[in-house]
């Protein structure tokens, strides 16, 4: 059990967090990671509107509870077909509550390897161990507890000269509980030198009804578990990464992640997120460029309706010399829903010659609807062409008015032009069948928020 304070600060009890995070695995060289993370954890104070990487959400939840690890459970296989999208894959992972459910994964070993953390041989647990360490951040405590506290590591090792035709496709399920509970992930992916691989990390929640496509908070879903993860990417020199990232869950979910790329000399980065939104959907997304000649493109479509919440955070590091970033992130905002979204770039003093771009465009539904966006430039270098820019806006009346005397109702011309919006987006997905299935994802998302 891991018990929690009774002070404002929202701590874990020393003694509890720091015993719990010992249990967690039968690997004495992870323990150390996870108790360093924990002594990290218990030096922080729990966030407040003051603290401005949390100025928009509100935490308050996580003050003087009880929390249990959720609970490992075992999952149908043909509910795990109806969760996963129509796409080919050449592995499935799925992880409930954070830990890997081997009954419902799909796993060969024949070209990527998967290993769990505490099976690592000893070139691995090095590896590892400074994938880790060198991770370390300072603005998200939550991070740290899922350092401190995940039960279930995996490495993902994509070959050197490999090329992976099929998507890794990653499931992660939360599930309803009736106390409150914490569950931590830690996804750790190697891409080798000169190889070419495509990652699909798929959140969705599982209930105790049954399967329902609909996202209307009407539907009285029981709390859901606070779900914390981290996945890190190290795209090696010359490599190419396609990473795609769906936020599907339920409205009552809560999650805190964070997603790290780390990119060396001459390789890509194409990334697509995807976010509908939920009681706490927070991702922090952080690109180093490490390597000269990297470049990077990450573009994101998020949908909040209802009350649900989304946040992203990303920031974009020049490190070295000639490397480039293309940044676009778009959202639609309905209801009562609430969106931020704070984009950084950051030109290192040494990063000359850098080329990054960053764009954010939000459209309102509402009067009721809420977006915070921040576009942000740090340049410490002289000879780099950086450009920024964020723009809220709301659906023009006068294209309604002109579709409606084309024979087009209002709310098929509302559903219409949020999809021009958005839709023009969806070319940066290259995987078609992945493109398709996002797509149906977008319309029946727009569905609900123009009803």
């Amino acid at each position: 059990m891991i018990s929690s304070s009774t002070t404002d600060k929202g701590f874990l009890n020393d003694s509890k967090l720091c015993e719990h995070s010992a249990q967690l695995s039968n690997a004495n060289w992870i323990n150390d990671l996870q108790q360093k993370a924990a002594e990290k954890y218990l030096q922080q104070n729990l966030p407040t509107r003051k603290t401005e990487h949390w100025k928009y959400n509100d935490v308050s939840f996580f003050k003087a509870n009880d929390y249990l690890s959720a609970e490992q459970l075992a999952v149908d296989e043909s509910l795990i077909e109806k969760l996963t999208l129509e796409v080919n894959f050449s592995q499935l992972i799925v992880l409930v509550n954070g830990r890997l459910a081997e009954n419902a994964s799909k796993i060969n070993n024949d070209s990527v390897i998967i290993t769990p953390f505490e099976s690592a041989d000893a070139a691995q647990k090095e590896y590892i161990g400074s994938q880790l360490s060198d991770s370390s951040q300072n603005k998200n405590l939550f991070l740290d507890l899922n350092n401190a506290i995940y039960s279930d590591g995996l490495l993902i090792d994509i070959p050197a000269n490999d090329t992976v035709d099929a998507p890794i496709y990653i499931l992660q399920l939360s599930t309803e509980t009736e106390s409150s509970a914490i569950s931590g992930s830690q996804i750790l992916v190697r891409c080798g030198k000169n190889s070419n691989s495509q990652v699909i990390e798929h959140f969705a929640s599982l209930t105790k009804k049954p399967l329902n496509d609909s996202h209307d908070s009407s539907q009285q879903f029981s709390q859901f578990h606070f779900a914390l993860q981290q996945t890190v990417i190290d795209i090696e020199a010359n490599a190419l990464c396609t990473h795609t990232r769906l936020n599907l869950e339920k409205p009552s979910a809560r999650q805190v992640s964070r997603v790290l790329n780390r990119l060396e000399r001459d390789s890509k980065l194409e990334s697509f997120y995807f976010s509908r939104g939920s009681s706490l959907n927070k991702t922090d997304i952080d690109v180093w460029h490490e390597g000269t000649n990297s470049h990077s493109e990450l573009t994101g479509i998020y949908l909040p309706s209802n009350k649900d919440t989304i946040d992203y955070h990303t920031c974009i590091e020049h490190r070295v010399p000639h490397c480039t970033s293309r940044e676009v992130f778009r959202g639609i905002i309905a209801d009562e829903s609430k969106a931020t979204f704070n984009g950084k770039i950051h030109i290192f003093k040494d990063a000359q010659k850098s080329d990054a771009q960053l764009s954010n465009k939000n459209l309102l539904l509402t009067n009721q609807a809420e977006i915070n966006t921040k576009p942000e430039l740090e340049i410490y270098a002289d000879d780099v062409v950086c450009a920024h820019g964020a723009t809220i806006a709301k659906i023009d009346e006068k294209a309604i008015y002109y579709l409606q005397t084309r024979g087009i109702n209002e709310l098929n011309a509302r559903k219409m032009l949020s999809i021009g919006f958005i839709n023009e987006l969806l070319v940066n997905i290259k995987n078609e069948a992945l493109m398709s299935a996002v797509a149906r994802q977008l319309e029946f998302s727009l569905s609900d928020l123009n009803s």
